[in-house]
């Protein structure tokens, strides 16, 4: 085995056809394929076949195209490490985000202070993410969860509770806070089954025996808010995620434990990678911000202040306060803990 076989596996991967591996590499064709089946006939496996138009990968294969993106990412950072004596001058970071409006301000501070690192970002529930950061295409992710994933490096980031928010002449709109018990049977306005924050949301109510009632589903969060706006049903979101909006209110479920988990998630050797440790840092220095700030109690907006630009829940805007001195001072970042 030598390094241009895991170059060839991997670009063979990423392409999805001998023609597109070779172009990636700036080889030809028959050298791609010639050092693959070198590889597989050495060691006796099969990585992959055809089917039909198709190239599919064996498990084996699969498995070894996670390692060997592994080992050629790492290689790739020592060489940049050498090149650019730590200063992360240049490099890429592939991150993927479940709920990009609240995580927005983070990267501007890490691309603030690192303008040489390119970063390219996917949005996606968190289910596809992590599966995205299992097999190597994705450095890192931000999801929503219940608990660490044992597979991954896990970074708690948040812990936010679930919140209900409804059209503000729905009756709701006038009490301070809604019992989940009055949940039952009720219309529900719902994002996509695969949404983390739906399904944390049902088990727990579930748990209660309190059944929901979707009648529409949506893929998209604004699709979802004029959905509600409408007056079809109730909407859940994070507290973060939810921002003041003059059509909806927000009201807290009380009686029930609503509480989420955001993590930052990379492969365990993708943690040692400088790009990941120097985004990690930054989600620590922003992360003690967040906890040295006084907490705000999730309310209801009244009806006569729904145009009023205070703050809704916590959101964006509000985080912007807490972040911008890190930017205009170019504080360092919190070493790696």
């Amino acid at each position: 085995m030598n390094l241009n076989q895991l170059k060839a596996l991997d670009a063979l991967a990423q392409a999805g056809t001998f023609a597109g591996a070779a172009k990636h590499l700036g080889l030809t064709q028959p050298a791609v394929s010639i050092q693959l089946r070198r590889l597989q006939e050495h060691h006796g496996v099969k990585l992959f076949w055809r089917n039909g138009g198709q190239l599919e990968f064996s498990r084996l294969g699969e498995s070894l195209v996670v390692k060997a993106r592994t080992i050629l990412g790492l290689l790739d950072d020592f060489e940049k490490t050498l090149a650019s004596a730590g200063s992360l001058t240049s490099g890429n970071l592939a991150i993927g985000l479940s709920c990009h409006y609240f995580v927005m301000d983070l990267l501007a501070v890490f691309m603030e202070r690192y303008p040489g690192i390119q970063v390219k970002a996917r949005i996606g529930d968190s289910a596809n993410l992590i599966a995205d950061v299992l097999a190597g295409r994705l450095d890192l992710a931000e999801v929503t969860g219940e608990a660490p994933d044992p597979r991954l490096f896990n970074l708690n980031y948040s812990d936010q509770s679930i919140v209900l928010f409804v059209d503000r002449r729905h009756p709701w709109a006038k009490v301070p806070f809604i019992a989940a018990e009055a949940l039952d049977a009720q219309a529900m306005v719902a994002r996509h089954p695969s949404s983390m924050t739906r399904q944390i949301f049902q088990k727990r109510l579930k748990d209660r025996g309190i059944a929901l009632r979707v009648v529409l589903e949506l893929d998209a969060w604004e699709a979802m808010k004029a959905a509600v706006a409408a007056g079809i049903g109730f909407g859940i979101a994070l507290a973060d995620e939810f921002v003041p909006d003059e059509r909806l209110v927000g009201i807290p479920v009380k009686g029930i434990d609503l509480l989420a988990k955001q993590y930052f998630v990379c492969l365990p050797a993708f943690e040692r990678l400088q790009p990941v440790q120097a985004f990690f840092s930054v989600v620590r220095s922003v992360r003690q911000l967040r906890a040295d700030r006084p907490s705000h109690s999730i309310r209801q907006t009244p009806p006569e202040r729904l145009n009023d630009p205070a703050p809704f829940f916590r959101h964006t805007a509000e985080r912007s306060v807490c972040i911008e001195p890190m930017i205009k001072e170019n504080t360092p970042c919190e070493s790696p803990t």
